[in-house]
């Protein structure tokens, strides 16, 4: 399980919900310095702080680690974060108190809960958090991504193991040790690349003159005839991926300075690098692989086809909106595709910004990021159950396929239904308990499957938790939005690039393309040419309408019915 939970995690193509969070509790607090500063500079308006104090009451109700370290300090921040008027001077001293109370002890703390938790199967949504915070709290100490994945699937994946031991999960933990190591990192380049960066003092080797192990590795890029040159940089950091990001940087930047030249040069390289410890006689090959681009589509039976899908996109921007609406909407798609056409992550996230600003209104009143945040956070809530519900009936439909379709057209539903929207009837509506009993026996082989169509059933278990869900997530999004903003005006204004920004991109990415797809299929309902604006309105008022009838509904009548079912996935 908790092998599972560590690799979904990390997988760039999983569904936003099940992703690692963006920041743990520390870089939370971090990050809450961070913009105080800013509002005490006037640089941002009070306001941004609204979200901070929201999401920090959040992480400190799930992050058990923290709570173990700091547990008075944080119900005495909890008490002032009540109040109407929330001093920043108070805030920000709690925030420093509480840093380094938890700072210092706060990994081991974490391995040491999870030992202690994960041989409990009862527990596995405490787990869950708790995994959720290491993960996250090792990127954010600058481990990579890919880096963790190759662990995992090392420790865990690579040979028969019928459980996980604590031996191994310690031995597991002790690769995360915080110490930067030294790598000696080999890159083909082009031999105009070599000469230039020969004059700014950097080592250039010829080719010829590299070892077996080091030439045998840099031939598997497929430009190699053009890169009769190597680069030989020395890099300290937390992993190989770590050391070969620092030289693709580098070498980025390089080439960034030629385009000042009218002329420029010839600057290519290798994406495929030697990287070796600093005393090792051999090393291995490490490869860019750029988390938004290389993603492949995933080959689902359930998906119909997808040329048609996207046709169907095409007609509806070409003639469900007034002409200013799809001009606006194919400059914000265009925007957008130059985020995946980009291998810089800081040109990728401001893409799909400024894509998102390009799809809303103009603010008038509101600080900027309040005003897109109140209109774009409905667009991507509005469907979230429905995608969420879509997400793990199609990974469920991959591994158990014909035995599990036949499972859910047991529920009755109509053959025209999707089969997800049958799926959410099966796992929400109390009258088929019976086949949700005859899905966990399929998925009994499979402690995560088991776990996420548990989850996502007391989720929806009748419409006090669904309208608590939907709700949670949307501020969850919310927060992100506003983070996403922050990001995007560290990488403009300061030239900083955050820890988290590979995660940012990734949820960004999502978030533009449900936003895009529920104002497209709110446009298709209409008869007449749709004005993006007042689309982007209605969904406001949707999104508003399904969270007031959830939250009215009488006490003695709290069970999901198939309208509710309807409702919440916005059929």
């Amino acid at each position: 399980m908790f092998a599972q939970q560590m690799s979904e995690m990390l997988t760039p193509n999983t569904f936003e919900s099940f992703r690692v969070y963006s920041l743990d509790t520390i870089a939370r607090l971090r990050e809450a310095l961070e913009l105080v500063d800013e509002v005490k500079r006037a640089r941002v308006p009070p306001a941004t702080l609204t979200p901070i104090y929201s999401e920090l009451v959040w992480s400190f109700s799930k992050d058990a680690a923290a709570k173990a370290l700091a547990a008075d300090e944080i119900d005495s921040l909890l008490l002032i974060l009540k109040q109407a008027n929330v001093r920043i001077s108070d805030f920000a001293s709690h925030i420093r108190m509480i840093q380094k109370l938890v700072t210092p002890e706060y990994k081991e703390r974490l391995e040491e809960l999870i030992l202690e938790i994960f041989p409990h199967q009862n527990r596995r949504i405490d787990l869950r958090k708790l995994v959720g915070f290491y993960c996250s709290h090792i990127i954010n100490l600058g481990y990579q991504r890919k880096f963790i994945l190759e662990l995992v699937q090392n420790y865990f994946f690579s040979h028969p193991v019928q459980r996980a031991r604590s031996a191994t999960l310690s031995k597991f933990f002790r690769e995360f040790d915080g110490k930067p190591k030294k790598f000696i990192v080999h890159a083909a380049v082009t031999k105009d690349l070599g000469s230039y960066l020969r004059g700014l003092h950097y080592t250039i080797r010829d080719r010829t003159s590299l070892t077996v192990d080091q030439s045998t590795v840099l031939t598997l890029n497929q430009n190699t005839p053009n890169l009769s040159m190597a680069l030989e940089f020395g890099s300290e950091q937390f992993d190989p991926h770590g050391a070969m990001t620092e030289v693709f940087q580098m070498l980025s930047s390089q080439r960034a300075i030629a385009y000042l030249d009218p002329h420029g040069m010839r600057s290519e390289w290798g994406e495929t690098m030697h990287v070796a410890r600093a005393r090792a006689k051999t090393g291995s090959a490490v490869t860019r692989s750029d988390f938004l681009v290389d993603t492949a589509p995933r080959k689902v039976p359930s998906s119909g086809n997808r040329l048609r899908s996207i046709r169907n996109y095409a007609r509806s921007i070409a003639t469900r909106f007034d002409t200013p609406s799809t001009e606006r909407l194919l400059s914000s798609i265009n925007t957008a595709a130059l985020a995946r056409t980009s291998v810089n992550p800081e040109n990728q996230l401001i893409s799909f910004w400024s894509a998102i600003e390009v799809l809303l209104s103009e603010p008038r009143e509101d600080p900027r990021i309040v005003h897109y945040a109140a209109l774009v956070t409905p667009c991507i809530a509005l469907r979230h159950t429905r995608r969420q519900v879509t997400a793990i009936y199609d990974e469920l439909l991959v591994s158990y396929r014909r035995r599990f379709k036949q499972l859910v057209w047991r529920t009755g539903a109509p053959k025209s239904l999707h089969a997800a929207f049958a799926f959410a009837q099966m796992m929400f509506l109390p009258e088929h308990a019976n086949l949700r009993t005859d899905l966990c026996n399929l998925l009994s082989d499979n402690p995560l499957a088991l776990h996420r169509v548990w989850k996502l059933h007391h989720d929806y278990n009748d419409v006090k938790c669904a309208n608590s869900t939907i709700r949670d997530h949307f501020s969850r999004v919310n927060w992100q939005v506003h983070r996403i903003y922050r990001a995007r005006n560290q990488l403009v204004h300061a030239g900083r690039m955050p820890s988290y920004l590979e995660s940012l991109i990734l949820n960004l990415a999502e978030y533009f393309r449900s936003s895009v797809t529920t104002i497209i299929g709110l446009a298709r309902a209409n008869d007449q040419p749709s004005d993006i604006d007042q689309i982007v309105a209605e969904i406001g008022i949707r999104y508003e309408i399904m969270r007031t009838k959830l939250a009215r509904r009488p006490a003695g009548s709290l069970q999901i019915t198939p309208e509710d079912v309807a409702m919440i996935m916005d059929q």
